[in-house]
Order: structure tokens, then sequence, then C-alpha cells
């Protein structure tokens, strides 16, 4: 596996499968497609003249987990914001749970291998180990 996540990567991941199985398949970009443009919706999204959305790329195990959560979380998120103005729509509301429960399911696992993500999280009862931890900036050179 690369250092970066790529396309195929994402479909092939075990997360991310339940997107093929939505009526909207050809509506919606798949989770990392959405989170790098910044909308699921390919209707809605337009590419501003030459710009094309930065390939993030992790660097390690950890990286590439919270990258794979930001991933759902923005997906279950975006289709929070339709379903705000369609709550109407089943298979939408479906595809949303799915997201949800495949967010809730990545943020326990990165919390147990990580450490907490939020204040709200289990594993802040458990020790403050934050404030030994490393900051983000401490490995680079800015």
């Amino acid at each position: 596996m690369n250092n970066y996540i790529n396309y195929d990567w994402f479909r092939n991941n075990a997360y991310m499968n339940n997107y093929t199985n939505n009526p909207y398949e050809n509506d919606l970009f798949n989770p990392q497609e959405g989170f790098e443009k910044g909308n699921m919706f390919k209707n809605l999204y337009s590419q501003y003249k030459d710009y094309s959305p930065e390939k993030l790329k992790p660097k390690n195990a950890q990286e590439r987990k919270l990258y794979e959560l930001s991933a759902i979380c923005f997906a279950a998120h975006d289709l929070n914001l339709y379903l705000d103005m369609h709550p109407e729509d089943r298979s939408m509301f479906m595809l949303f749970m799915d997201y949800q429960k495949q967010a809730n399911r990545l943020i326990e696992e990165y919390e147990r291998n990580y450490g907490p993500l939020n204040i709200n999280s289990e594993e802040m009862n458990k020790s403050f180990t934050w404030e030994s931890d490393k900051w983000p900036w401490e490995d680079r050179n800015v």
C-alpha cells in the first residue's frame, strides 16, 4: 500500500463499500471524493476554473484512520444537510444512517488505538495523555 490513500483503496475498504448499494450511486461522490471536493452531490459540484482539490497524503496508519474517519463524517454531515430539506427521502436517510454507524465505529476504533478525539470521549476518563503527547507541529519545521 502506498503512503497515500487512493481511490482504489477507498473503494475496496470495508467501511466504504456500502456507498455502492445506494440508489443515488450515479448522483453522489464516494466519501473520499466528496470530502476532497467539499460536496457529496455530483450535480451540485462546480469546479472553479482550473482548480483541482489537493490529494491528501496521510503518512502513517494513524493519519490514514483519521482521514478515513473525516471522509465518512463529512459524507454523513453533507447528507444530513440534504435531509434537512428533503426529510421524506427514505433512501438517502438510510444511506445517512449507514454513514453515521460507520463513523461511530471508526471513532471507537480510532480512540481505542490513538486516544480521544473530543472532550465527550470515553477515553478522556482513562487519562490525560494529550498533555504528554507530541503536538502536531513538533515533528515539522514550522
